[in-house]
């Protein structure tokens, strides 16, 4: 049967109805595929397999992809074979299996559509999982001559991959059976060219060849709207007030699709009008995310980065650059060029466009088409190694800060040497660069440089640089004789009670998520009095070392996990990082890093005898996303902290940072068999809030600090099939707005009492689904809605003994 014609009979759409009989329950509803253009179609069929698919000239391409899907139906093999075949789904793997002497399966699995749009977040806790299954039954006649009859089904499941109860899915059924035999007319001809030269000439119909990927319909949206339209639309949401709630969060995934589209002219037009002033700081958020070549050009046409002026607006955009999970090389090679050879930038953002650059180049390195983009990487890589080598002073410390979010494996040999050969503070930078890689880049070098610094085998280390040391060798799986050195460590005569308190901490933590950890441990302690015994165990300092759930799910947990590293009754080093893991990974959402040095000589006598003096200083250091930002200090030296004291400046509450930020940023385009494109789209935003303040009373001696993090977060997940004769689309919304607190009441009238409050407030959790179909023509609309909500309860968080002792003592 070499050439075959077929012709769609008054196709019809069909719609869910209660009137309609069962048990279908559906009925026939008018719509545009009842005044579409339909002529007959030829397909050239040979041996199972569609060699040709010739369709009208200008067929309508609605028509055209459903002849497509049907046509597809037809190309089959019956015996059991394993093959790769394209049809209307898209490139397949496909497998046949006999079921009986007149029937088998088809089966269709890894599916590829190359030519369609697609973008996906790499980080694999920030993914989205895409399940689908395509399997189809067929039936012959006893003879195996001719098709009685195909059931086709396929679904696709469109998930979060840290919340696998959350998502949507897309269905599609195709039937054929066979009603009548009828004898019709045989055309004869040397060749199919030969054949469609008569049909054209006796019908009047010009056939053109197509392949049987069916192609995606771009339509008009009715609501399509302009970047500065849709900005007008919600500039009350983006107002800065409502940072850190989900009246901001809900409208940045609408905003970063209009924008992705919009025109040069469009968002300069947008970020120069006067109604938008007031919100510059989140538009450039936005344009960030956006990050096509006209959202960056039309950027840099209203931004100077060599503006005193501009510095904040300046930083807003660089760091939503950094964050995207899908950055553009051409930005990154445009940034690092205006790096190297401007001199004019300000410190802070030259500092902050140094972050940028490396942070967007890890990014890049994690999509599916690094090794295109590979000389990008490869020179910003060569950027940050050469600096790193001729810097001095803080300015090496801003490399080693950009190493960190480069995360590259050839820098590791400069860390290590840094690790050796540098200043104390150029060490514990190194160091956190190296904590910051996966585990699996931890090789014999970086685990034996980190026993040599926890236990100071060649010299004295600072203690922030042995503890983030003790947490590489913890985490890279210590085996028995290792984790016994470190166990003894607490009966050595080392005073650094923190650093001792420190791994007493940081062992119970992991021993609380890892039974067998916990067994070794405990096998070392018992097996020597000298360990198992209260005065060895016992709390001797204030550090501390925990992790908490704190979202839980069948799928994934929200921890979080919080370091306070102790001297002299101050925080030297604390970090509160936000955590979700997910099948033995994680991936750190937010983190906040508090560092202090100096301080402990204005409020206490009693030093750490290891550690050397420094100047007083205070800051923060943020990671968001796995980037880290350039740190905000709020002072150094004696002179500028007494100034904050006297003034009272620090006293009131002070946003330190905030954002508006993609979470998720996943699209897809599937081809669904029965001749329909189905596209998926997951958004997830998030819009935050860092403030904080601190009080100093020199005449009570005391000291009450407090940081708040706020954040409203919300998921989008969207599956939609538009054609010209209906649209049909289901989307759900999951949303929360959690808050986090961490306050520090410090008493230095007589003995340093210090009390930690780490607490998490109510908060509610929101889980919606939209069902909506369309008929463009017509008055048919439906909309079904599903609502669920629940309260997450609130919590106050125990750090420790002592500081619960510590608290209770404040309270009488």
């Amino acid at each position: 049967m070499p050439l075959q014609g077929s012709h769609l009979q008054s196709p019809k759409l069909h719609i869910r109805s209660r009137k309609a009989p069962a048990p279908d329950g559906f009925v026939v509803h008018t719509s545009n595929l009842d005044s579409l253009s339909n002529t007959p179609f030829l397909i050239h069929w040979s041996h199972g397999k569609i060699q040709k698919i010739l369709l009208a000239k200008d067929e309508p391409l609605s028509i055209a992809n459903l002849k497509k899907g049907i046509a597809s139906l037809f190309q089959f093999k019956i015996l059991d074979d394993q093959i790769n075949e394209t049809d209307s789904s898209g490139h397949c793997t496909v497998s046949y299996t006999s079921t009986g002497a007149n029937s088998f399966t088809k089966s269709k699995s890894s599916c590829l559509s190359s030519d369609l749009p697609y973008i996906s977040n790499p980080e694999l806790i920030l993914s989205t999982n895409v399940e689908s299954s395509r399997t189809g039954s067929y039936e012959m006649d006893e003879q195996n001559k001719y098709l009685k009859s195909v059931q086709f089904e396929e679904r696709h499941t469109m998930l979060v991959a840290a919340k696998e109860d959350v998502g949507n899915k897309v269905e599609a059924h195709q039937s054929l059976v066979l009603k009548e035999q009828k004898n019709c007319e045989v055309m004869n001809g040397d060749s199919v060219e030969e054949i469609v030269d008569k049909l054209r000439n006796r019908d009047g119909i010009t056939f053109t060849q197509e392949s049987l990927l069916t192609e995606r319909e771009v339509l008009l949206a009715e609501d399509a709207k302009t970047f500065q339209n849709i900005i007008n639309e919600y500039r009350d949401n983006l107002k800065t007030k409502l940072l850190g709630t989900l009246s901001s969060a809900k409208v940045i995934a609408r905003l970063i699709s209009v924008g992705r589209i919009a025109s040069k002219e469009d968002i300069v037009k947008t970020l120069g009008a006067k109604k938008n002033q007031k919100i510059l700081h989140q538009l450039y958020d936005i344009l960030g995310y956006v990050q096509t070549q006209a959202s960056h050009d039309a950027v840099m046409k209203k931004l100077n980065l060599e503006d005193q002026k501009q510095q904040d607006l300046s930083e807003r955009y660089l760091w939503a650059l950094s964050m995207a999970s899908q950055p553009n090389p051409h930005i990154i090679s445009t940034l690092l060029t205006l790096y190297q050879k401007s001199s004019n930038i300000p410190p802070k953002v030259k500092e902050t466009l140094v972050l940028t650059v490396a942070a967007m180049a890890r990014r890049l390195s994690k999509l599916p088409d690094y090794k295109e983009n590979f000389k990008v990487y490869h020179n910003v890589e060569e950027a940050m190694l050469h600096g790193l080598d001729v810097s001095k002073g803080d300015t090496k410390l801003v490399y080693l800060r950009a190493l960190k979010n480069l995360k590259s494996k050839n820098s590791i040999p400069r860390l290590l040497k840094i690790v050796r050969k540098g200043t104390e503070k150029e060490q514990v930078f190194a160091w956190k660069a190296l904590r910051s890689f996966e585990p699996s880049s931890w090789n014999n070098k970086i685990i034996n440089a980190a026993t040599t610094t926890f236990f100071q085998l060649d010299k004295k280390y600072d203690s922030s640089s042995r503890t983030i040391a003790l947490d590489i060798i913890l985490l890279a799986n210590p085996s028995d004789k290792m984790l016994g050195n470190l166990i003894y460590f607490l009966i050595s005569s080392c005073k650094s009670f923190e650093v001792q308190q420190y791994l007493v901490q940081s062992l119970k933590m992991i021993s609380d998520k890892d039974e067998e950890f916990k067994r070794r441990v405990l096998n070392i302690i018992r097996s020597d009095i000298r360990l198992n015994n209260y005065d060895t165990l016992a709390q001797k300092g204030w550090s501390t070392a925990l992790k908490r759930d704190f979202l839980q799910s069948s799928s994934s947990n929200g921890s979080l996990l919080t370091v306070q590293e102790i001297k002299g009754g101050i925080v030297k080093r604390g970090i509160v990082n936000i955590m979700m893991e997910k099948d033995g990974l994680s991936q750190e959402i937010f983190s906040l890093g508090i560092f202090s040095g100096g301080l402990d000589n204005i409020i206490s006598s009693d030093g750490d005898p290891e550690e050397s003096e420094e100047s007083a200083t205070a800051g923060i250091e943020l990671t968001v996303l796995g980037t880290q930002i350039r740190p905000f200090v709020f002072f150094t030296g004696q002179g500028e902290l007494m100034g904050h004291v006297w003034s009272g400046s620090a006293s009131e509450d002070t946003t330190a940072y905030q954002a508006l930020a993609m979470l998720h940023d996943h699209q897809e385009y599937l081809r669904l068999g029965a001749g329909f494109i189905a596209e998926l789209d997951l958004k997830g935003a998030i819009s935050f809030d860092l403030s904080g303040k601190i009080e100093i009373s020199l005449w009570n001696r005391n000291a009450v600090s407090l940081v708040e993090k706020s954040a409203g977060i919300i998921i989008l997940g969207l599956i939609r099939v538009d054609t010209s004769f209906v649209k049909s689309q289901v989307e759900f919304s999951v949303s929360l707005e959690p808050k986090l607190n961490l306050q520090t009441d410090i008493e230095f009238s007589s003995n340093v009492n210090l009390c930690m409050k780490l607490s998490q407030p109510d908060f509610m959790f929101r889980h919606n689904v939209f069902k909506i179909e369309r008929i463009p023509g017509s008055k048919h609309r439906l909309r079904k809605v599903k609502y669920k909500k629940y309260t997450v309860p609130g919590k106050t968080y125990s750090l420790n003994k002592k500081n619960n002792e510590m608290c209770n003592e404040q309270r009488r």
